[in-house]
């Protein structure tokens, strides 16, 4: 929301941003959409924010001094989310309030579950979240069926490994469990 111009660099197609769950400043790697969007936009700037009016809005305060338009904004995208026909929130068994399946939070914790679900090394993830592996582990992480049971299926008789991983298992349950043991003692030294 408060992205501004110099904290984009278009020719090494990254962006700086303040993580505000975490205070810390990452540099992330502009994906191709956002790098062809930020070019076109570069065309009718006005301020120093990428999208200056949202910022504006965002940037609100009432007679009091509290900051009310992150709030405004939230509404304002969460209006979006319902309008292309997607369920912000749910009702939950047990809770009072529904939970939020679509919302800015949610999409973090989306991110990290789908980086968790490709592949991604943790590490990236946290480099890109300015977030600690504990907090990512406990609360962002979501794993969805899906990969666990390619997870089981991989170690498992999975007919879609690669011959080579196949042939690797067979030998492997031909030998003697001993020997396994001596393999696997030799290869940790």
């Amino acid at each position: 929301m408060l992205l501004r111009w110099d904290k984009v660099d278009l020719n090494r197609k990254r962006i700086w941003v303040k993580q505000f769950k975490t205070g810390k400043e990452v540099t992330i790697p502009m994906a191709p959409k956002l790098f062809e969007v930020l070019t076109e936009a570069q065309e009718w700037k006005t301020d120093h924010y990428v999208c200056p009016n949202v910022g504006k809005r965002y940037n609100t305060f009432n007679s009091e001094g509290k900051n009310v338009g992150n709030n405004l904004v939230n509404l304002d995208v969460l209006r979006v989310i319902k309008w292309i026909g997607l369920e912000r929130s749910v009702v939950a068994p047990g809770r009072k309030k529904k939970v939020t399946v679509y919302g800015f939070h949610s999409l973090r914790h989306s991110f990290a579950s789908h980086c968790a679900e490709a592949g991604v090394p943790k590490a990236v993830v946290l480099s890109i979240l300015g977030a600690n592996s504990e907090i990512v582990d406990k609360h962002y992480t979501h794993i969805g069926d899906e990969a666990q049971e390619k997870a089981i299926q991989s170690l498992f008789g999975n007919s879609n490994v690669e011959p080579e991983r196949q042939e690797l298992r067979e030998l492997v349950d031909t030998l003697p469990i001993d020997e396994i043991k001596t393999i696997l003692k030799n290869i940790n030294k």
